[in-house]
């Protein structure tokens, strides 16, 4: 099982390949906000320092959402959009 980091709280949770982001946050307890949950709102916006490769790239809403709220740098994702893959995540936000 992959483990996900969220580094501005210093957790580490388990998690199942092709589980949310989300819903491991909130059940781990990490200070990640979420808002819309939909890829609109970029409340959640959170850089990858670990295990890009593992996720699916963005698709064209979170580009978007990121580009308008001016968070769109090569490591920055929406927390809400990534779903884990069989790699390690180690995200900031």
């Amino acid at each position: 099982m992959p483990l996900i980091r969220f580094e501005n709280d210093d957790l580490e949770a388990e998690a199942e390949v092709g589980a949310a982001l989300s819903l491991i946050a909130h059940e781990a307890d990490a200070s990640l906000s979420f808002g819309c949950r939909a890829g609109t709102c970029g409340t959640c916006a959170l850089s990858v320092i670990e295990g890009a490769n593992a996720i699916a790239a963005a698709g064209y809403v979170e580009q978007d959402t990121l580009a308008v709220v001016g968070e769109d740098g090569p490591d920055r994702r929406l927390g809400c959009q990534i779903i884990v893959g069989d790699e390690d995540l180690n995200v900031s936000w």
